[in-house]
């Protein structure tokens, strides 16, 4: 990996889009996003980039995020569906794959992980989940499992034919095909007719759920507390920032910006 501030300009000029994971990226080790974090999400949309979201959070929390936050889209439940706004209403978009028979599933996966490890708790927000069944073992200190013990609970889940994966917070399972990187592909040829997002969109992220994304796009980007799973993971981003959480996304986001702002001064002879 290198340092966010080694891009290059042919890197940064190619980027329309920014695909974001939240907890831990946009995050910071509270658990909040910071004034300035929220108010950088303002000034990336302001400066004409498409800011997706891609997160394990819950339909419920992003029906009522996408018409508050400055982004064109949230990619939820690790990519089982979208919420987006269009002539100013909200719409979404299902993957396919999305079985209609969840409540069965749910029930596989909730034995197995019991069976796995007694302590695991369901996570608070299940209850605002459409398609996929969360377990916490991060989040909260009360119920917190080591990675080790986490990476145990998923394998048995998977043992039932399900998917799943681990963020920094959550343990996310389901029965479908999709994940984070099927459904960010899906939706941006579906929505803006994009068929090579791998040339004009960077992926900000901070866990090991976020790998295959990180494996797929040529510019990623982890923020500095990614290197507590860098162990655990195969892809890693090809750059890191020096800040954490909130901090390290601005970091990033603001070379984005100010790349963005040169090339245009640039371009009309503008001073800087």
């Amino acid at each position: 990996m290198k340092n966010i501030h080694e891009i290059t300009g042919s890197e940064t000029a190619k980027i329309k889009f920014i695909l974001t994971d939240i907890d831990g990226t946009l995050t910071d080790e509270n658990g909040k996003i910071a004034p300035e974090t929220y108010y950088m999400l303002w000034k990336l949309r302001e400066a004409g980039f498409t800011v997706i979201p891609v997160t394990g959070r819950t339909a419920g929390w992003a029906s009522v995020a996408i018409t508050d936050w400055p982004v064109d889209a949230i990619i939820v439940e690790s990519g089982s569906l979208v919420y987006y706004l269009e002539n100013g209403s909200r719409r979404e978009f299902v993957h396919p794959s999305v079985p209609a028979e969840r409540e069965i599933f749910h029930q596989k996966i909730k034995e197995a992980a019991f069976s796995a490890n007694p302590r695991i708790k369901v996570s608070v927000d299940q209850y605002s989940r459409f398609n996929d069944f969360a377990f916490n073992y991060a989040e909260d200190e009360d119920d917190r499992l080591s990675f080790e013990e986490a990476k145990e609970v998923l394998a048995a889940i998977k043992s039932t034919g399900a998917n799943g994966n681990i963020s920094s917070i959550h343990i996310n399972t389901w029965f479908g095909d999709y994940d984070k990187l099927p459904m960010s592909l899906l939706f941006l040829r579906e929505h803006y007719g994009i068929e090579n997002p791998a040339e004009c969109a960077i992926y900000l992220g901070d866990a090991a759920n976020d790998e295959e994304m990180f494996g797929y796009f040529p510019v990623s980007c982890g923020v500095r507390n990614l290197m507590k799973y860098a162990e655990y993971m195969e892809h890693l981003p090809a750059y890191i920032t020096d800040s954490e959480g909130g901090k390290g996304f601005c970091e990033a986001a603001e070379i984005l910006l100010t790349a963005k702002e040169n090339r245009i001064a640039e371009k009309y002879g503008l001073s800087r």
